[in-house]
């Protein structure tokens, strides 16, 4: 199979860039050559190489509000849907 050059862009800091390549360069690896791997890895496993973190504030705030329990629990099904639409009752 022919291989393609494709560019891309990433917006990532300097700090992390800097940190990057120097681990990449400590295994004799360019950015571009991580990144071939991880694209043939994706390929190869139909899925990302490491767990997928969102990194918008909002969701991180949730995930770290769980993270120390403190989230709404429910036993069951019915439960979980009376508390969803609690706020429909008020508006009547």
């Amino acid at each position: 199979m022919d291989a393609i050059k494709i560019e891309a862009s990433a917006d990532v800091d300097q700090k992390t860039w800097d940190k990057v390549a120097a681990v990449l360069d400590g295994h004799y690896i360019t950015i571009s050559d991580a990144l071939g791997l991880m694209m043939h890895y994706i390929a190869a496993e139909e899925a990302l190489p490491f767990p997928c973190i969102p990194l918008d504030p909002e969701t991180i705030a949730e995930i770290r509000s769980a993270e120390r329990g403190d989230m709404v629990s429910f036993d069951n099904v019915a439960d979980l849907m009376a508390y969803l639409n609690a706020d429909d009752d008020e508006d009547d």
